[in-house]
């Protein structure tokens, strides 16, 4: 028994400090400053260790272990696999290896050596497929950061009391980031802790540089929004209950956490709204309409349902807040303006794989080999504004196909598990966190075809918590003891 609460308590320890974590991580500016780098990948790292050993010493006499979700292995295993994909890109290799592999980085590694003998220096007899190993190096640590996150939500995040307060304080951070964005464009100042965006003018941003990137936040948090209201109604009273008598229960009893969670999902609604991302609002009325199609019943009802609902809500804040301030950049000029713009920087991309097709460039080196296809701009590109050919770019055929296959295998994995048959040894709370999870994991999916949120640190990494308590072991502390 002593054992136990000291577990739970290191438990209860690490726990705050993830949520503390999570709640930090779109503060400075989206992660993606200097500065955010250490606390991204060092805390994640150092929480997944101890977090790992916890749950080894509490198994430790117990007749069976964690038994992890199909969904669960696919993503870790997959992860992995993608891992060593870069680091194999960091592996030096004889020049005839190289060449084999990857043609266009001998011929970049060759005319650097030519030009580091000139100069004097020493010449290097083996070369890695990456052409900046440096950078390489430093996105495999965020991609590993991120999978600590995801194997520490997986392994803490176990029952329906911590998912509720994950969903909470995601929410809470959500609403902070809404309010302030709101504040600072009511203000006309459109600052980030005193620092001026004079990128990006007249839209709502919150934290971050970049409005798509703050409204792409919000969109995945608001699944959780809807979560805590489904939680909080079902926990009412009994399925059979009349509408009335629950609406009265709810209002009686969980006033207040049912009205912070209303408030999240609508100041969550309305900073993608003020933000004006199309890309975040269409990703996210697809995901959400293609779970609810998912969930038993008249799918096509609900579908209906929920498509008339979204877009009733959303014109009603449109009209409340605006319509010029919220929906303005839907305008056809717009649009196609913005179109060629990503159709340009898709091109390069898909230009750029056929130079690095099996292996990719490396990780986290778009930007340095940007510059060989792009033509007709007046900038070059830092991403493809496509999260999947980013990735073909530098990751190669191999390292993409891993990347889809073990994305989608593990999202219809999760699907089968909260609405397949087995679901039914699972908690209703559970497989209606299941459900927000998916429709966040959506939300990304959708919104990788037009941005590169993947690669703004805070987005996938607040997506790797909510994935790995959906995913987490089924009745992980109710094994039976020796």
């Amino acid at each position: 028994m002593q054992a136990n609460r000291w577990v739970r308590s290191a438990e209860g320890v690490c726990l705050t400090i993830l949520f503390a974590w999570l709640a930090w991580l779109p503060l400075p500016f989206g992660s993606v400053i200097e500065r955010a780098r250490l606390p991204l990948i060092a805390v994640p790292l150092a929480l997944c260790a101890c977090a790992a050993l916890l749950r080894l010493y509490a198994t430790r006499d117990r007749t069976n272990t964690a038994q992890p979700t199909r969904a669960g292995i696919l993503w870790l295993n997959g992860s992995l696999l993608f891992l060593l994909v870069g680091a194999l890109q960091l592996l030096p290799l004889s020049p005839s290896i190289l060449q084999f592999l990857s043609p266009e980085s001998s011929v970049i590694w060759k005319d650097a050596s030519g030009v580091a003998s000139l100069a004097g220096a020493p010449v290097r007899g083996a070369w890695p497929v990456s052409v900046d190993p440096r950078a390489t190096s430093v996105e495999i640590l965020r991609l590993a950061a991120i999978l600590a996150t995801f194997i520490t939500s997986a392994l803490l995040i176990r029952n329906d009391a911590r998912r509720r307060v994950l969903a909470t304080v995601l929410c809470l951070a959500a609403v902070f980031e809404s309010l302030y964005g709101i504040r600072e464009a009511a203000l006309q100042r459109f600052e980030i802790w005193g620092w001026v965006n004079r990128l990006i003018f007249h839209r709502v941003t919150g934290t971050f540089v970049n409005p798509n990137h703050f409204a792409h936040y919000l969109a995945i948090i608001l699944p959780m929004a809807l979560f805590l209201v489904a939680a909080l109604w079902r926990r009412s009273g009994p399925a059979d209950l009349p509408f009335a008598r629950r609406l009265a229960t709810v209002l009686e009893r969980h006033a207040l956490l049912g009205g912070f969670a209303v408030l999240a999902a609508l100041t969550s609604l309305a900073g993608i709204l003020l933000s004006q991302s199309r890309g975040a609002l269409l990703a996210l009325a697809a995901a959400i309409v293609g779970v609810v199609a998912l969930l038993p019943g008249r799918r096509v009802v609900r579908a209906s349902f929920a498509l008339a609902t979204g877009l009733v809500l959303i014109v009603a804040l449109a009209l409340f807040l605006g319509p010029e301030r919220t929906v303005g950049r839907f305008a056809p000029g717009s649009v196609g303006t913005d179109s060629v713009s990503r159709r340009m920087a898709a091109a390069t991309a898909i230009d750029l794989w056929q130079r690095f097709p099996v292996l990719g460039s490396g990780l986290g080196t778009f930007d340095r080999v940007v510059w060989m296809e792009q033509a007709g701009a007046g900038h070059f590109y830092h991403h493809a504004h496509n999260d999947y050919l980013e990735v073909a770019v530098t990751a190669g055929t191999v390292g993409v196909v891993v990347a889809v296959l073990t994305l989608l295998g593990g999202y219809v994995a999760l699907i089968r598990m909260t609405f397949g048959p087995g679901s039914r040894e699972l908690t209703w709370v559970r497989r209606a966190f299941q459900t927000a999870a998916l429709a966040s994991l959506g939300v990304a999916m959708v919104h990788a075809l037009f941005d590169f949120n993947l690669f703004i640190p805070s987005n996938p990494a607040t997506l790797a918590a909510i994935a790995g308590a959906a995913v987490a072991s089924i009745d992980h502390d109710k094994r039976t003891r020796r």
